[in-house]
C-alpha cells in the first residue's frame, strides 16, 4: 500500500509541475508580444464662433456675398394685396383644416362656432376647402403627371401642365355629360402681383419682419372676423 501511494503521490505531483511550466511559458510568450499603442482621440477644434459669421455674411447680410440669384427660388409666396371689412391685408392666405396653427396664412373655421355668423362661415369655409381638395384630387387620379413630383420643372411648365390638365378634364366632363360648356366659362382677374423679392434679397430685419406677420396670431383673429362678417353680409 505504501508503494502505490507514493507512486500516485509522484505522478501527480510531475503533472502540477508539468501544468505549472507550461502556465509560466505562456505567460512569458503574452509578455514578450508587442502591445498596440493605445490611440488618443483626436480633438478637431471648431471655430464656431467664426462660422457663425462667414455664415451670416454668406446668406443673411444686407450685402450677402450669396444673394438669391445664386440659387432657384422655391416656396416664395407671391404678393397679394387685398380689403375685406375696411381691412387690408398683405399676405394671401390657404383654406386649411384644424391642424394647422392659427396663422393669418391659414385661414381655419371656427371650432367651436357660437353665433350663427360663425356657424355660416365654418360651413362655407369647409365646403370650399373640400371643393379645392376634391378637385385636385380628381385631377392627381386622372392624370398621373400630377401625381409624381414636379420640382425639376420650372415655374411656367407647371403652370401650363395645370392649365392643360384642366382643358382637358373640363373636355372629358363636357364629352361625357353630352353638354357644351363652352359659353359658361368666365374669366377672373387676379390682383396677384409678381413676387416680394425679384433682385436684392431681403435684410435680415425685413425678414425677421415678414416671418413674425406670417405667424401674428392677432392678424389671424382680425382675418377671421373680417371674413365671418363679409360671408354673413353676402350670404
Amino acid at each position: 500500500m505504501s508503494s502505490s501511494s507514493s507512486s500516485s503521490d509522484g505522478i501527480e505531483g510531475d503533472l502540477i509541475d508539468a501544468f505549472q511550466a507550461e502556465y509560466e511559458e505562456e505567460m512569458l510568450n503574452e509578455e514578450e508580444e508587442p502591445r498596440r499603442p493605445r490611440r488618443r482621440r483626436e480633438f478637431i477644434r471648431r471655430d464656431r464662433l467664426g462660422a457663425h459669421d462667414r455664415l451670416f455674411e454668406d446668406y443673411f447680410a444686407d450685402d450677402c456675398n450669396y444673394p438669391p440669384s445664386f440659387f432657384r427660388r422655391r416656396g416664395e409666396a407671391p404678393v397679394v394685396n387685398f380689403t375685406v371689412n375696411g381691412h387690408e391685408y398683405n399676405y394671401g392666405y390657404y383654406l386649411a383644416d384644424g391642424i394647422y396653427p392659427s396663422w393669418p396664412v391659414f385661414m381655419k373655421g371656427v371650432t367651436l362656432p357660437q353665433s350663427e355668423k360663425q356657424r355660416v362661415f365654418t360651413a362655407a369655409q369647409s365646403a370650399w376647402r373640400k371643393d379645392v381638395e376634391c378637385a385636385f384630387g380628381v385631377l392627381k387620379a386622372r392624370f398621373n403627371i400630377l401625381a409624381v413630383p414636379g420640382r425639376s420643372y420650372s415655374r411656367r411648365t407647371l403652370g401650363l401642365i395645370m392649365r392643360a390638365c384642366v382643358i382637358l378634364h373640363n373636355m372629358i366632363i363636357d364629352d361625357e355629360r353630352g353638354k357644351n360648356l363652352e359659353n359658361i366659362y368666365e374669366t377672373v382677374d387676379s390682383n396677384v402681383g409678381p413676387a416680394i423679392h425679384n433682385h436684392a434679397p431681403p435684410s435680415l430685419a425685413a425678414r425677421i419682419q415678414m416671418d413674425n406677420e406670417m405667424r401674428d396670431s392677432p392678424m389671424y383673429t382680425q382675418l377671421q372676423h373680417d371674413l365671418i362678417e363679409h360671408v354673413w353680409a353676402n350670404a
